[in-house]
């Protein structure tokens, strides 16, 4: 009959359970919405009891006999909950800017943060998250655990006898000594934290407890951040192999193997996996905004879904001035303004809904660009970018990527590449799959080669600087905590 495999990614705005054949083949696919909550601008919760029960529910469905399980799930977004498994207060995001004025205040911790972590002080990562959290709770009687998304639901699926996170995970909570690779002891106690119990971190592959299914108990193998699955599943094996995803935002990471390298200012330094019991560093510059953004255009009606964007950008007219710059919810990498706000530049008359489009694709291309310039001009040359994600489908935001890019763009065959990291590590750890199986994919991937003039990329690539500086610090005055 075969083996089974079912792979959990735990996105932002979806979760997708698909299972696998012992041959990579996707037998079967599901998926489902991730309801998120905006309470107050800037804000982003979502119920983590309802998304696990709703989770629970599509794998209790499945009709297959299951060898292994794993799971890939948005990072950062943090959760305390008490003994009994009940969440103290929402999930808190990662895309959440509320302790923008907490991050302030503490901005004299930041280059000691660094250095232990690897990340900024940033409303983006955990640690700001967990002492608003305690903050808004006040005392509560008994303990509190932290995690991340994995560590929460794994401890769901197993009854509360797997407490754990991965890595991968852990790296990208401003708690996690990256050289020690362990809970930093001296940011715990600076930051009050001596009464939160942490997850026991580890390797991404291990037996991270049993998940019953069909009344059976099925091993958990695999947990990995989402950036890190598509890292690995598209096959960046080597150093200076770089990938981009494009999700709710995009996320640009490249290898730099067993040494933790020193990085240019504004990028974040995390763990992709181990490898032969060696970490594998990244450099990673996380840009904030990209799906998010055709959800934008959705909700306001200017596109029925995000599948129309490519047809009406292709329909507009040529303008000079138009610019956007989508930091809805501040900017990431590599200039870390949280009191950033999304813009609309160069109006006039004849801008419409198509002409709109158009800037709002061309936006999520300067945002990755400006990543890749950086990381090139601090190490060596990148000569193509892999790419995976809902819009690596989109065929004029790929081409008007590799050309403000001036970079090969190779669009990875399989879209879902989170889930194929996840798949892939399994199959390889349990000696099924090798690294052809990857390989071979990579040679399939389309690609697009830069063509656009350069005299017309210097006049676009100043029009995006000049609204870079129109947007930063936009929100600093209003901002409350």
């Amino acid at each position: 009959m075969g083996h089974f495999f079912l792979t959990i990614d735990v996105g932002t705005t979806s979760v997708k359970l698909i299972v696998w054949d012992e041959g990579g083949q996707k037998v079967y696919r599901d998926s489902f919405s991730v309801h998120l909550n905006y309470p107050r601008e800037g804000w982003v919760e979502l119920d983590p009891h309802a998304l696990f029960q709703k989770m629970k529910e599509r794998m209790d469905a499945l009709e297959y006999d299951f060898s292994g399980v794993g799971i890939a799930n948005q990072r950062e977004t943090t959760i305390l909950w008490d003994g009994e498994g009940k969440a103290v207060y929402p999930a808190i995001v990662w895309q959440d800017r509320r302790t923008a004025d907490w991050c302030q205040i503490h901005r004299e911790k930041e280059k000691w943060l660094f250095e232990k972590t690897g990340l900024y002080l940033d409303p983006y990562f955990s640690l700001s998250k967990i002492v608003w959290i305690l903050s808004e709770i006040g005392s509560y009687p008994g303990p509190l655990h932290f995690g991340t998304l994995d560590s929460y639901l794994v401890w769901k699926l197993t009854g509360g006898q797997s407490y754990i996170t991965d890595y991968t995970n852990a790296s990208r909570t401003l708690v996690f000594n990256l050289q020690k690779l362990a809970w930093d002891k001296e940011i715990i106690r600076e930051f009050g934290l001596q009464k939160i119990f942490f997850p026991l971190p580890g390797p991404s592959f291990q037996e991270f407890g049993k998940i019953f299914l069909k009344n059976k108990k099925v091993p958990l193998y695999v947990i990995l951040g989402d950036q890190q699955a598509s890292f690995l599943g598209q096959g960046c094996f080597q150093e200076r192999d770089t990938k981009n995803t494009y999700g709710t935002g995009c996320f640009v990471m490249m290898n730099c193997g067993a040494k933790r390298p020193d990085v240019p200012r504004g990028f974040l330094v995390t763990l992709a996996t181990l490898d032969q019991g060696e970490p594998v560093f990244v450099l990673e510059g996380s840009a904030l905004s990209a799906g998010v953004v055709m959800e934008w255009l959705v909700n306001l009606g200017i596109i029925s879904y995000p599948g129309e964007a490519e047809q009406i950008a292709r329909q507009a007219v040529s303008t000079h001035h138009l610019l956007m710059v989508p930091s809805f919810t501040g900017l990431g990498a590599p200039y870390w303004d949280p009191f950033a706000r999304g813009a609309l530049l160069g109006i006039s008359p004849q801008i419409g809904k198509n002409e709109i489009v158009r800037a709002s694709l061309q936006a999520v291309a300067f945002e990755s660009a400006d990543l890749l310039k950086v990381m090139e001009n601090s190490f060596s040359p990148i000569h193509y970018i892999s790419v995976d994600g809902g819009m690596s489908q989109n065929s004029f935001l790929m081409q008007f990527q590799a050309d403000i890019s001036e970079k090969a763009i190779h669009v990875f065959p399989d879209s879902e590449a989170t889930s194929l990291g996840v798949y892939y590590l399994l199959g390889k750890r349990l000696g099924f799959l090798d690294r052809d199986f990857i390989e071979n994919m990579k040679r399939a991937a389309r690609i697009y080669e830069p063509a656009m003039d350069s005299k017309e990329r210097n006049r676009l690539w100043n029009l995006w600087k000049k609204g870079i500086e129109r947007v930063k610090g936009w929100a600093k005055n209003e901002e409350k905590v």
